[in-house]
Parts: structure tokens; C-alpha cells; sequence
């Protein structure tokens, strides 16, 4: 039988101090930086993450076959890195990840000059790569869709500096995830390379990194669950090590939105302290467009669902291609406890209408779809009532410390096997 967790809070609430996981998408921002400067440099406190640890071995490997697993970001990443390579590569992936598309990147390498192969469905990995001579000379222009993923985006930002004539990027439509593009640019900035965005053209010249030892700070993500635990716990008081309150993480909006909710934040000289504050009325109607911080928005919708509160989140057109549709998976999680999810599509967004507060008949179990977001977004519930949640390893790809981290503030974690 499949292994599970059954999850339970016995005391009133959740205390102590969380050593909080590195930000896997600095980490990865890093390593590709690294690869590309002429001497190698340090970078303190990389991730743990299974997409860390898979980009670290492609990069790695000397053979002609890298697999990335499920780690989408890292496979994305190395796409562009490969095509500046001395040799023919495959890049693999699991089955879930070949499920996700890839087509925007590659044509706009291929663009380039880039010598890229589809070696089984149009769009999608694996991919095949052979070297070419000066990617970018003839051509240093592309033309990208900016409203599928800011990873394209990323991973031609990356490598733009080390391309003989430096490269200018035209988006077309509006940005999702712009966030997460303004971190790769602020850690391009740090390395020692410019860009100018002019409406929907940015443009990086050509240079080189300058190599120079690197920190990498927590997950504002993975801080998200912590919130979620202190709004939906009778008491709260968590010390969580690693953040910093000039982030270049776009989810650091978490301190903000969760005012609303009962929490409070202290920054402090170790990271941050954040508290309980009393009760949240449950009259309020909750609103937020999610577009510069997707990854959190699994986190709202659950806490809203524990807290009763009527909310609606925009802003959520990439949670359709995930490691899974997040969308309808938390149309059919959230069902579980009774709080409905209205979806809202539009040409040009997606919406989700929260509403009900989460009740339960008996224990819910929920499914987690092989997407770590979906384990850990829905766990603070366990902090109002028991819960079970199945796969629970899939943390690993961002956060494999997570189960004993919540264990050492009080919540119970107990293996059990469960029917499918």
C-alpha cells in the first residue's frame, strides 16, 4: 500500500524556531551563472532540492544523456545552457515532466541559430542538442511569449551575456511571473552584467559574469506553509531563520498579505519572527491578483478555505501547467473539507472564487498529484483538524526537510499506509 502521513496538531498550537530551506530558484540561478564565468566562486547555503540537485548533475555530467527528473525549472535552465556546450547532448525527464511544454524556448533558441531536436512529441522533452559555432551571431533577436513562463524568459536571460552579440528580447503580451525575472536580473546585476527593459524589450549586452563568492537566502515560498500555520493555529509563535527584508523574492509579499489574516511579522537579525494576533473577521472579502506570485497562491486559497473567508485570486493563468493543473487539483482537495472553488477564465486570465469554510465529516485525505506545492499548502489544515496526506515525499523537489521541520513546532506526523 502507498505510504501517507497523518498529520494532527495536540497541543493549541505551533512554537519554536524553523532553520528555513534555501530558495531553489536563486540556487539554480546561481549554478547556471557559475558555469558560465570563467573561474568557479562559492555559494553559500545552496538548496537541498531535488531540482537543485538535478541541475548541479547535469551540469556535472560528462556524458551525452543529462536527466533532469521532474525538475522543471532545472530542465528549462539547462536547455539554454546546452546550446552554449562542446558536445551533442539528450536532455531527459521524467514522464511528468514531459508532459509539461517546452516549445517557446526552443524556437526561440533555434531562432538563434540553436540546433535543438524533438525526439518525441513537437513541444516537449527530451530534446536533443548539437553544439553550433557562435549562437547569436547572425541573429540576436527573439520574440517571446511572455504569458506562459517566466522560465523561458529566465533561462535566455541566463546565457544572453555570453552570446557574441548579446541578445534583445520582444515580448509579446503581458508578463506572468515578472517576479521571478526581476530576481534573475538583480542576481545578473550582482554577477556584474546590465540590462535596459523598455516596455516589452529588454536587452543585455554582451560581457561576462564576474565571479564572486554568493549567499543564497530562505525560500519566501516555503515560509508561506509557516504563515498558513499561524492563521489557521489556536496559537502561533515561530522564529523562522534564513529570510531577509530586502528580498529578491516576489512571495516575500507573504509578510504583507498575511496582516489580513492575524499575522504578524518582526523582522530580526536571524530572520523573522511572526505571531498570532487575535481573531480575523470573517466578513471580509479577500482579493489579490497572484501574477507576480503564483507559487503562494495554493498557500491563499487554503487559508482562506481553514478561516472561512471569501476570497478571489487573479493572476493564476501559469498554475494550469505546472506539476500538475494546481487549479483544478485544489477544486477537488478543498471539495474534500466543503469550500468551493469557482473557476473564472477569461482570454487573458485565470481566477479562482474561494468560498465556505473547510468542515470535516471524518479525516480528510488528500491527494498531492506529484506536486510538492499541493503537500505543503494543504498541511496547515491538519493545525484546525487531522488530515492525511498521500505521496507526501514529493516534498523533496523543493523542500525535503519539510515534514521534520513542522514536527519540531508541535505538529504530529505519523506514517501510515493508505488504499489507493
Amino acid at each position: 500500500m502507498p505510504i501517507a502521513y497523518r498529520l494532527s496538531c495536540p497541543t493549541s498550537g505551533v512554537k519554536g524556531t524553523i532553520i528555513l530551506e534555501p530558495s531553489k530558484s536563486i540556487s539554480n540561478r546561481a549554478l547556471i551563472i557559475r558555469s558560465l564565468c570563467t573561474e568557479s566562486f562559492d555559494i553559500h547555503g545552496l538548496s537541498a532540492s531535488d531540482d537543485t540537485r538535478a541541475l548541479q548533475a547535469m551540469l556535472a555530467a560528462e556524458g551525452d544523456t543529462l536527466h533532469s527528473g521532474h525538475a522543471g525549472s532545472s530542465y528549462r535552465f539547462m536547455v539554454a545552457r546546452a546550446c552554449l556546450g562542446d558536445r551533442e547532448v539528450t536532455l531527459d525527464a521524467s514522464e511528468q515532466l514531459k508532459r509539461r511544454p517546452i516549445g517557446p524556448l526552443v524556437k526561440a533558441l533555434q531562432t538563434l541559430g540553436a540546433d535543438i531536436t524533438y525526439l518525441r512529441k513537437e513541444g516537449f522533452p527530451p530534446l536533443h542538442i548539437k553544439p553550433v559555432k557562435d549562437l547569436g551571431a547572425a541573429v540576436h533577436e527573439v520574440t517571446l511569449q511572455a504569458g506562459v513562463s517566466s522560465q523561458y524568459l529566465t533561462a535566455l536571460l541566463l546565457i544572453a551575456p555570453a552570446l557574441p552579440n548579446g541578445l534583445t528580447i520582444h515580448l509579446v503580451g503581458p508578463l506572468v511571473s515578472a517576479s521571478y525575472v526581476q530576481m534573475t536580473l538583480a542576481m545578473m546585476h550582482y554577477f556584474g552584467v546590465e540590462h535596459t527593459w523598455s516596455g516589452q524589450t529588454i536587452r543585455i549586452e554582451p560581457g561576462v559574469y564576474t565571479p564572486k563568492p554568493f549567499s543564497v537566502e530562505g525560500d519566501w515560498s516555503a515560509a508561506s506553509y509557516y504563515y498558513s500555520m499561524v492563521a489557521l493555529a489556536e496559537e502561533a509563535d515561530l522564529i523562522i531563520n534564513g529570510l531577509r527584508p530586502e528580498s529578491i523574492q516576489g512571495d516575500a509579499i507573504v509578510s504583507e498579505l498575511f496582516k489580513v489574516f492575524g499575522v504578524e511579522t518582526e523582522f530580526i537579525p536571524e530572520g523573522i519572527h511572526i505571531r498570532k494576533t487575535g481573531s480575523v473577521s470573517r466578513s471580509i472579502r479577500f482579493e489579490h491578483d497572484c501574477t507576480m506570485c503564483p507559487d503562494i497562491a495554493q498557500t491563499l486559497m487554503v487559508t482562506l478555505a481553514g478561516l472561512g473567508i471569501r476570497g478571489l485570486l487573479s493572476g493564476l493563468n501559469t498554475l494550469r501547467i505546472k506539476e500538475t493543473d494546481r487549479i483544478q487539483a485544489m477544486v477537488t482537495e478543498l471539495a474534500r473539507v466543503h469550500t468551493q472553488v469557482m473557476v473564472k477564465e477569461s482570454n487573458d486570465d485565470v481566477a479562482v472564487d474561494i468560498a465556505g469554510k473547510a468542515k470535516w465529516k471524518d479525516r480528510a485525505k488528500f491527494h498531492t498529484y506529484d506536486d510538492h506545492r499541493m503537500a505543503m499548502s494543504l498541511m496547515p489544515l491538519a493545525c484546525i483538524h487531522p488530515i492525511v496526506i498521500k505521496d507526501p515525499d514529493v516534498v523533496s523537489k523543493s523542500y525535503p526537510g519539510f515534514w521534520k521541520d513542522i514536527e519540531t513546532i508541535g505538529i504530529k506526523v505519523e506514517k501510515i499506509k493508505v488504499k489507493e
